[in-house]
């Protein structure tokens, strides 16, 4: 059974969002959450990487998230340092709630040490 529903609800996004993202007809995605169609292996690759899992967790065939080593474009393109990437990994990760919290709580901290300067 695959993951995809608890991945989308994980991040926030709606069956429509998830998708858009992927260039799929809700309808083709909420059968893939329903499992009534399987994706194709490249979809599995697209889904993966979105989701930053292994293709087996995706598929319910481990509970290990998986190391991703291929980095999504915009990551590559800078020269974040681990942290940072690891920072974003978990940002991603967080209910849309939770991420305008953390972005307020950021500000207050940036706006803490401006002021100390």
């Amino acid at each position: 059974m695959l993951k995809l529903k608890a991945l989308r609800e994980e991040s926030g996004k709606t069956q429509a969002q998830i998708a858009e993202i992927f260039k799929i007809s809700r309808q083709v995605y909420a059968n893939y959450e329903n499992g009534i169609n399987q994706p194709s292996p490249q979809m599995l690759i697209v889904m993966a990487d979105y989701f930053q899992c292994s293709i087996d967790y995706l598929l319910g065939r481990s509970d290990d998230f998986g190391n991703i080593t291929i980095l999504p474009d915009y990551l590559q393109e800078e020269n974040f340092s681990a942290e940072e990437r690891t920072l974003i990994k978990e940002f991603r990760s967080l209910p849309c709630d939770d991420k305008k919290l953390l972005l307020e709580y950021t500000s207050f901290l940036n706006g803490r040490t401006k002021k100390s300067k």
